[in-house]
């Protein structure tokens, strides 16, 4: 019985080993990789925009010269 015991309180401190690494890969997900990510989104957002603007400048050309034609 007491190497039952022995064994379940080993168990128990291995898997709070493991929930600290689990916490700590969780952490450094949340606080690095995200990060990184919502730059790389915003840098492909402001080119969605300069592509945006250039498109709507375009279609205001398109149609200047439809409406003054000669």
């Amino acid at each position: 019985m007491a190497d039952l015991d022995r064994k379940n309180e080993l168990d128990i401190v291995q898997i709070r080993g493991d929930l600290k690494l689990i916490s700590q890969k969780v952490d450094a997900l949340k606080n690095n990789d995200l990060h990184h990510i919502q730059k790389s989104i915003d840098s492909i957002n402001k080119v969605l925009w300069a592509v945006g603007f250039l498109i709507l400048g375009q279609l205001a050309v398109g149609v200047r010269s439809l409406f003054f034609v000669g």
